[in-house]
């Protein structure tokens, strides 16, 4: 037996639950044993799905570059307006990588740790 194999069987290792939080962990706990009982059931639930921080920060990254970056960019080549190419090729520039550690530090003290 290899020696990350017994770390898998853990149950406090990382790998053991995929990274789940603790309310994951029992919702899967939940429903395991309600496919024990009602084989049916599996089929007719699903697991809810909610955006992860990950996900929440790429999407307002994606965001903050378009509407900083690329809009104001467009603008300011079609009106030849020197302050909007600046604001826009800064916002391309930065926002993708600025806007997502922010997001995450928002979200650090709003959100629970999932």
């Amino acid at each position: 037996m290899h020696p990350s194999d017994e770390d898998d069987q853990r149950p406090d290792s990382p790998r053991a639950d995929g990274g789940r939080s603790p309310v994951d962990r029992r919702f899967a706990a939940l429903v395991g044993a309600l496919r024990t009982s009602d084989p049916r059931f599996a089929r007719r639930f699903s697991e809810p799905h909610r955006l992860r921080s990950g996900q929440i920060m790429t999407l307002l990254g994606f965001v903050a570059t378009v509407l900083l970056g690329l809009i104001p960019l467009t603008l300011g080549i079609h009106l030849q307006a020197a302050v909007l190419l600046t604001l826009g090729a800064i916002g391309t520039a930065f926002s993708p990588v600025l806007v997502p550690p922010v997001v995450g530090v928002v979200l650090a003290r709003v959100r629970p740790l999932w």
